[in-house]
């Protein structure tokens, strides 16, 4: 792996923002090393992080007046599944792509970086995971596709080939040194209690499938309480956590988290809460957290020295339910976390942010 984290400051994905050039303008100012380009929810419901991978899924319905995206499974949906297998097994990365329309931070994003002339350590993408895709998408029934092993393959694949084709789509920018994919898994803390019926090998093999073929640095991230060692086992390069508010969780799975981080991976530190909390947070206060999540993780008898040098610093989840205002201190307190955590001065972050 070339890319060292070296707390390194990049984000979830979503912002607030209606307009993709100034939330692309945002995301650079702060995010200088490793930027995500930014999804935008709020400018079109296709940019919902469920509707937004869903062109191509067989039977798929995008209702944007009643924001939700189901599947019609009563009509024959064998030859649109028959595409998406043979999309994936010829690997055509185009017949995947993800629209404008779909992505407009993303366009903007590749635009923009492509058009500079500087190349950035990292670009970060991000694809909704297979388990929170899959619970969220309900079939005719009102059930999730999950639960249908035909359409779970299918919706596999079709991430799959969104995310190999994203990378593509990121490098031909020529502006990187490295690609990050991320698969968001919000729904993995509901992973072993009552109200979902999935396995832990259900997960872990849906995620190893979904980054199955990806030549770049693999990521996942879940902004609540879950089992950290299904990602750990996934084969990701990076895990992201809320150690805003959970940081007790992580300390539950020591013994794992010594082995991920001793194989190369990179724990990203969710440092900046995506909530109004972040008017009252300041540089001092969030570094103070981080430094007390060290101790609690090293008492459990994870090495300090990797806690340390396998960090990256990110917003607790998605900024999209923050004002722009606030979605601009959050990303201007990770870029000045992340320098005061390796000993820099904010520079021009602290005179021109929010």
């Amino acid at each position: 792996m070339s890319f060292q984290p070296s707390f390194t400051a990049t984000a979830i994905g979503s912002l607030p923002h209606r307009d993709a050039e100034e939330a692309c303008a945002l995301t650079l100012k702060y995010l200088t090393e490793a930027p995500a380009w930014p999804q935008l929810p709020r400018r079109d419901f296709r940019e919902n992080m469920y509707a937004q991978y869903s062109e191509g899924l067989p039977g798929v319905v995008v209702d944007a007046e009643g924001r939700k995206v189901f599947c019609d499974t009563e009509r024959d949906l064998f030859a649109e599944m028959e595409e998406v297998l043979r999309a994936y097994l010829e690997g055509d990365l185009e017949w995947a792509a993800i629209s404008e329309d779909y992505a407009s931070g993303l366009h903007a994003m590749r635009r923009r970086v492509a058009a500079e002339g500087r190349r950035y350590p990292l670009l970060k993408g991000q694809v909704t995971g297979p388990v929170s895709f899959g619970l969220t998408v309900l079939d005719r029934r009102n059930r999730p596709i999950l639960y249908d092993d035909q359409m779970a393959e299918v919706m596999v694949r079709l991430l799959n080939l969104k995310a190999r084709w994203m990378e593509e789509f990121l490098r031909s920018a020529g502006a990187s040194e490295e690609v990050l994919i991320f698969l968001d898994e919000p729904y993995l803390v509901s992973v072993g209690s009552a109200l979902v019926s999935v396995s832990r090998q259900q997960v872990v093999d849906s995620i190893r499938g979904c980054t199955e073929g990806l030549d770049c640095l693999t990521g996942a991230h879940c902004c609540g309480n879950t089992d950290w060692t299904l990602l750990y086992q996934a084969g990701l390069d990076v895990v992201n956590f809320d150690a805003y508010g959970y940081m007790e969780s992580l300390a539950l799975y020591p013994e794992e988290l010594s082995r991920f981080l001793e194989g190369g991976g990179i724990l990203a530190w969710g440092l900046v809460p995506n909530t109004p909390a972040v008017d009252e947070e300041e540089v001092a206060g969030l570094v103070r957290r981080f430094e007390e999540g060290v101790r609690l993780l090293a008492s459990r008898g994870v090495d300090e020295g990797l806690l340390r040098e396998r960090a990256m610093i990110t917003p607790s989840c998605g900024l999209e339910g923050l004002s722009e205002e606030r979605a601009e201190r959050a990303y201007r307190l990770a870029a000045e976390v992340s320098a005061a955590l390796r000993g820099e001065e904010p520079g021009r972050l602290s005179e021109e942010g929010t």
